[in-house]
């Protein structure tokens, strides 16, 4: 596959109707591009909207969330507006997504076996005995020991790194083009995160499929991921290659991250830095900059105006008015 981008989302909301009349932007004009065979990270601290991107890409948006504005081109279709029968081929099939909680992915009452199975079914014209054979195969694909006894177990009879190979499996299939995976290490050890990894970069070297991988660990990032998007308050605040962004990172909100991350080597001394505040209400956001309340350089333009994301160089976007964050 071509590194000609597989997906193009341009200025995508996602909104929530209130009570009172008013629509809250859950996401918020997001621009974002998937290069064929690449991964691309997302990244932002929890409620920033890492998720909502992820399911408004694959469009399974609980009602009464609905996109309201953008696109999302794949192979000349705008996935936005696709008649929901045109996008349940699509889903699963052309593109497939690993959830956060294996353990709520997972149904509790049927078989991992059978689950797995039912996504081919689902898509392709084969009798149930290939099906599962195709499924055993998958979980020694992805290092699962005893597929066929593991075939017949049940969700809650499998560890937590058992239970997402099996998610692994599920989103894998049927080899879909595009992999969207939302925090697929969470609550794992990192023995089995580092495994987990691993596989992911595995299975999509031999399957060239792209994958958008979001979480907040910057660790994981730096291990897999080409690209790399910074997500703050339902907004995309800095873009750039994954070696530029770690090396030269722009917007105080991503300095404030590669800051906080624990340093293994020299000497400790006090406390490990945090970024102060929290994030806003997505139903309440500053007048300007998002950031500016948390942010030790924000200026009364920052406060009043809202920054655009620009292009500083070489791809590498912020959306930030100071021009050098030493």
């Amino acid at each position: 596959m071509s590194e000609e981008n597989l997906i193009t989302v341009s200025g995508l909301r996602t909104v929530l109707p209130s009570k009172e009349g008013r629509e809250v932007s859950l996401v918020d004009g997001i621009d974002l591009t998937i290069p064929g065979g690449k991964t691309v990270g997302l990244v932002g601290e929890s409620g920033c909207g890492k998720s909502m991107t992820a399911r408004s890409l694959m469009r399974l948006l609980d009602a009464p969330i609905y996109i309201k504005e953008g696109t999302i081109q794949f192979h000349g279709q705008n996935l936005a507006s696709l008649p929901e029968k045109e996008m349940r081929s699509i889903r699963g099939h052309q593109i497939s997504m690993i959830f956060q909680e294996p353990m709520t992915a997972l149904n509790p009452s049927i078989t991992v076996g059978k689950q797995v199975r039912e996504a081919i079914l689902l898509h392709e014209k084969v009798t149930r005995r290939e099906a599962k054979e195709r499924v055993i195969q998958m979980f020694r694909n992805v290092g699962i020991p005893e597929p066929e006894l593991r075939y017949r177990s049940y969700p809650h009879q499998l560890s937590g790194g058992l239970r997402q190979r099996i998610c692994i499996a599920m989103a894998m299939i049927l080899e879909p083009e595009f992999l969207i995976a939302d925090e697929p290490t969470t609550a794992l050890d990192v023995t089995v995160e580092a495994q987990i990894l691993a596989l992911m970069k595995q299975l999509q070297g031999s399957h060239k499929m792209s994958i958008l991988m979001i979480t907040h660990n910057l660790g994981v990032v730096a291990d897999i991921c080409d690209e790399v998007n910074v997500m703050y308050a339902g907004q995309i605040v800095e873009h750039a290659d994954k070696a530029e962004l770690f090396h030269h990172p722009l917007h105080p909100y991503t300095l404030g991250l590669m800051k906080a991350i624990p340093r293994v080597r020299g000497k400790m001394e006090g406390e490990l830095y945090t970024i102060r505040g929290t994030v806003p209400s997505m139903a309440q956001m500053p007048a300007g900059c998002r950031f500016c309340d948390r942010c030790p350089y924000a200026t009364e333009q920052c406060r009043r105006e809202r920054p655009g994301l620009r292009d500083v160089g070489g791809g590498h976007l912020v959306r930030c008015f100071r021009e050098v964050i030493e």
